[in-house]
């Protein structure tokens, strides 16, 4: 680990990934003028390799031209006895994956309107990214390509932010991904990226979608016990209904989320700010007024111990040492194993916390197709039709023969 790194002090790792690493760093100004940053930093074997290294210089030139507040932002690309570098802005809080981590160690859920919430935020961040024109006003057509939990984070004050654009795809780019290479996570790949088809900005919508299903469930959609199943489950798209299972699950989400994760493209919204309005829409049917404040709150409940932690240690000048470094690992690369939390079974008190009774579990192999289901509730809605009209029937008649027996 270096020293420093241009005009940044180089504190410890925070964290590492397979392309990636991750360190504090700190930058020193005139008369006193300070900023904590992230670094990231190439490994060193894929600093030697020339695709990963234009990779990192497109994630970079392409932060540099994002500007959205549910984005993480760069400062800059630098370089330093050879060394590429990346400073941007430093996040205190935790990924959805961690989040989701921590609802399992309370047996709890998050709650649907603030899934759709959350959701929102990320899809007008996706929007943002998915208009980016260049210099010359043509559209650069970018896709994320990895739109899971560990690439969505929510800060401590309540802030949703879309991280990790290493394996973005756009128009010009220095690295250009080979025909059938699948890029991204397996079980939030959209159909059609799971096939090595062509895609386009709707395969995000479909990751973000799988991602809130999951979420709003508490349960995995697409995940199997081997790659080549999950693959397989990707490309068939098999979706079953919430309603049917999770108790109170809201229907207008599953509307929403039905939609989103179509298996066709076309079938799904046209755009992620489409998707935004329609999850807005979700959140306010609840009747609760949902904002940064309220997720704060949330993120108090879950992270409330670690943030004083974090704070503290920052405050104390003792991320110089590696066990107090230890304490700050930040999921900001991969999504990690569920803690080991004492939390396991503390009442959560806060109403966007849902209680649950059962381990959350992956979703079998044996799903009924999604058309077998809403047949099966046809059937149900008839036989229940039919009685009511037998039910009238025999009461017309029988008003009917006590009237003639007068």
């Amino acid at each position: 680990m270096p020293a420093s790194l241009g005009r940044y002090e180089i504190c410890g790792k925070l964290a590492e990934g397979g392309m990636a690493t991750i360190y504090l760093g700190h930058l020193h100004g005139a008369k006193g003028f300070g900023r904590t940053v992230a670094i990231k930093m190439l490994r060193p074997e894929c600093a030697r390799d020339p695709n990963f290294v234009a990779m990192f210089i497109d994630e970079a030139n392409l932060l540099a031209k994002l500007a959205h507040p549910n984005i993480v932002q760069i400062y800059e690309l630098g370089e330093e006895n050879g060394q590429l570098f990346i400073a941007m802005e430093m996040l205190f809080g935790e990924s959805l994956a961690q989040i989701w981590a921590e609802c399992r160690a309370r047996n709890a859920r998050l709650r649907g309107d603030l899934v759709a919430w959350i959701g929102a935020r990320v899809a007008e961040a996706l929007h943002h990214a998915h208009e980016l024109c260049d210099t010359d006003g043509s559209p650069q057509n970018i896709v994320h390509r990895d739109v899971n939990p560990a690439n969505l984070f929510v800060s401590y004050d309540g802030h949703v932010k879309l991280l990790d654009f290493g394996l973005v795809k756009a128009v010009r780019k220095v690295a250009q991904t080979q025909i059938g290479v699948v890029k991204g996570k397996l079980a939030y790949l959209s159909p059609e990226q799971a096939s090595g088809a062509p895609i386009d900005r709707r395969s995000d919508i479909f990751s973000l979608a799988a991602t809130l299903y999951e979420l709003s469930t508490d349960q995995r959609l697409f995940k199997r016990d081997t790659d080549e199943d999950t693959i397989h489950a990707v490309r068939e798209a098999l979706v079953p209904d919430p309603t049917s299972s999770v108790p109170d699950y809201p229907s207008l989400l599953w509307l929403v989320l039905r939609r989103a994760l179509a298996r066709e493209p076309e079938d799904r919204h046209a755009t992620a700010q489409e998707l935004a309005r329609d999850l807005d829409g979700v959140a306010r049917a609840q009747g609760s007024i949902i904002q940064t404040s309220t997720l704060a709150e949330i993120m108090g409940e879950l992270f409330g111990k670690d943030r004083v932690r974090e704070i503290s240690l920052l405050r104390a000048g003792a991320l110089r040492t590696e066990p107090a470094l230890s304490a700050l690992r930040r999921p900001l690369l991969e999504a990690q194993e569920p803690r080991s939390s004492p939390s396991r079974g503390r009442r959560v008190r806060s109403p966007y916390l849902i209680p649950t009774t059962t381990e959350p579990s992956i979703i079998s192999t044996a799903i009924q197709p999604l058309e077998s289901r809403r047949n099966r509730k046809l059937q149900h809605v008839a036989i229940a039709a039919a009685a009511v009209a037998v039910a009238v029937v025999t009461a017309t008649v029988t008003v009917l023969w006590q009237s003639c027996a007068k």
